[in-house]
């Protein structure tokens, strides 16, 4: 059993933390590794192009930044932080108005840079720019992860025992990028509160259905299946560790597959597929129901359905559930409107998107939209009809 001293606080060098302030392309994905060499803490960063610009050890309890030894004078943020790319390359927002120190002309080159004024290597010894050394020991945690943009990163810790290297995966949320605090520190209680099988989390659970095609009683089994998620975000679980966005995915294409041309046609789209006064993304039934899910599945949200809604004079939930905080911090989802590449429709156009933390298939949405590709299009036949029982929910295996 591993015993800490916390009576020592702030007295005690090995209880610092490090807290980052980093830059990150879209549709990027980095890693940071966390672990002991002969006694002394090793930071590795393996990314392509993310920036660092303020890298800060800071005490565990006063939150008092350390400062550098006096010998690092001639860094970038001396004497609190330093400036660090850790890639082969530099980030496209390492000149984003927000970066207060160390924000670099625009298309900067990595060799460009001073090797007096930045660190470049991919791995930080910290007890190289301190006056006092720094171990840590047992398990790490992921706090404070905060952008002023909404546009936060998905973190992901694969492995937070430090002993045997400490691994925390960031995957770019936004199509925009990234720019970020996060703060890897000491966890002083072992696990999780609200980890798998924690009594604090919810049993999984189905929605409410049942055999009437009333009306109310559809619309009452809509908003049912938004339950799932309600009040949640992207890390969100339930008590057996199945991620609550994916539960909601998947009853989300059940019920549409079952439903759609019964009593969805009924109470739902059936007098409106042909009414111009409503705005729909396709008068083609197959093609709509496809593209409903295909927004849901990537940005948590369907246009289509709250214009079917507002048509039908009634408030059906058409968004998946928004201001759940973050398991790493207290940032909340929230709604906005981006421009975004629609392949089922083919089209490129302004849509609703939860943004904060969005599902975390957006990243894979991200990586296609670069080059107008997506896993849903190859399931989509000459005649525009698709099929969703194909296996789309596959990607939140990506993670």
């Amino acid at each position: 059993m591993n015993i800490y001293n916390m009576s020592s606080g702030d007295n005690d060098p090995n209880n610092d933390f490090i807290r980052m302030q980093v830059a990150m392309d879209a549709n990027s994905y980095s890693s940071i590794r966390i672990y002991n060499s002969g006694g002394s803490g090793i930071l590795e960063y393996n990314t392509n192009s993310d920036y660092a610009w303020k890298v800060e050890r800071v005490k565990y309890i006063s939150e008092e930044i350390v400062p550098l030894e006096a010998s690092q004078f001639q860094k970038v943020g001396y004497p609190n932080s330093i400036a660090w790319a850790p890639g082969i390359s530099l980030c496209s927002l390492s000149n984003f108005n927000e970066i207060e120190v160390g924000q670099l002309k625009p298309l900067t080159k990595k060799e460009e840079l001073d090797e007096l004024e930045y660190v470049k290597s991919g791995s930080i010894f910290i007890e190289d720019y301190y006056e006092s050394g720094w171990s840590p020991q047992g398990v790490i945690q992921v706090s404070n992860v905060y952008s002023n943009q909404g546009n936060m990163p998905f973190v992901d810790i694969k492995n937070n025992d430090v002993d045997s290297t400490g691994v925390i995966n960031i995957y770019s949320s936004s199509l925009d990028g990234c720019v970020f605090s996060i703060d890897l520190k000491r966890n002083f209680i072992s696990g999780q509160a609200d980890g798998i099988g924690s009594v604090l989390l919810p049993e999984d659970f189905k929605p409410v259905y049942s055999q009437s095609v009333r009306f109310g009683d559809t619309y009452k089994e809509w908003d049912s299946i938004f339950d799932l998620n309600e009040d949640c975000n992207a890390d969100s679980i339930f008590r057996n560790g199945k991620n609550r966005d994916e539960a909601f995915s998947q009853e989300m294409e059940e019920y549409l597959n079952k439903n759609w041309y019964d009593k969805l046609k009924r109470n739902l789209w059936g007098k409106f597929i042909d009414d111009e006064n409503v705005d729909l993304s396709s008068r083609d039934p197959e093609i709509l129901k496809n593209h409903i899910f295909y927004c849901f599945y990537y940005f948590g949200a369907s246009d289509d359905i709250y214009n079917l809604s507002a048509a039908n004079k009634m408030n059906a939930r058409w968004h998946i559930g928004i201001g759940g905080k973050s398991l790493f911090s207290e940032n909340r989802r929230a709604i906005n409107i981006q421009n975004s590449y629609l392949p089922v429709i083919k089209e490129t156009k302004p849509v609703s998107r939860v943004y904060g933390l969005p599902p975390r298939t957006a990243y894979t949405y991200n990586l296609q939209n670069n080059i107008n590709i997506s896993d849903f299009v190859g399931s989509i036949n000459a005649d525009g009809t698709t099929n969703l029982n194909s296996s789309s929910n596959s990607n939140y295996n990506n993670y």
